[in-house]
């Protein structure tokens, strides 16, 4: 089954690449490409196998710049899946007195040569998606765009991963302040439990 999979995916690859030869200046990039380079896992997905693992996180949320903000802690874990090609993940703890769970899932393209990631919970019904760039050291920069539900309107993102150390890493998520200004709406310090 494996090796059917693998010859159909080689296939259509295959298939993407004839306008290339046939003449069609615009797909050449394509064809240019190993195709078995595109399709396996790399650098950048062994970047996100440092975010696998169980933690717990202690998470800070802010309505206003000025003012204090809600605090609360949960439980995170993750793992990579598809032979190493994508990152689940599952949030769950309490929020604002209710009961919070969400998933995500991250993946570099080799193809659009970027990461992708996709956000669900049970605060909403829509689905956040988001692409972005890692520094190679640990730092990952998303943006995207969520459903507001005060304004029934799309607004932009900003995620920011940053990696401390084997055991420790901070997401940052940013949105539009009150005044229109991009403002940091949540932090996240997450522990790996050992």
């Amino acid at each position: 089954m494996r090796r059917v999979c693998t010859l159909l995916t080689l296939a259509i690859i295959s298939a993407a690449a004839v306008p290339a030869l046939a003449g069609d200046e615009k797909a050449a990039p394509a064809a240019a490409q190993d195709p078995m380079a595109m399709i396996m896992p790399g650098e950048h997905h062994a970047h996100m196998k440092k975010l696998a693992g169980n933690w717990d996180y202690a998470m800070k949320m802010w309505t206003d710049p000025a003012g204090a903000p809600m605090e609360t802690t949960g439980k995170r874990s993750a793992e990579m899946i598809l032979g190493d090609r994508y990152l689940v993940e599952k949030y769950t703890g309490q929020f604002m007195g209710m009961p919070f769970e969400g998933h995500g899932t991250m993946g570099y393209d080799n193809v659009q040569k970027q990461y992708l990631g996709t956000w669900i919970d049970n605060m909403g019904t829509g689905i956040m998606m988001s692409t972005g760039t890692c520094d190679g050291k640990g730092t990952w920069t998303m943006t995207g765009e969520m459903a507001d539900p005060t304004s029934g309107k799309m607004v932009p993102t900003r995620t920011v991963m940053k990696v401390a150390d084997e055991n420790t890493y901070v997401m940052e998520m940013y949105l539009a302040g009150p005044d229109g200004k991009e403002m940091k709406m949540m932090e996240m310090t997450h522990k790996r439990v050992k």
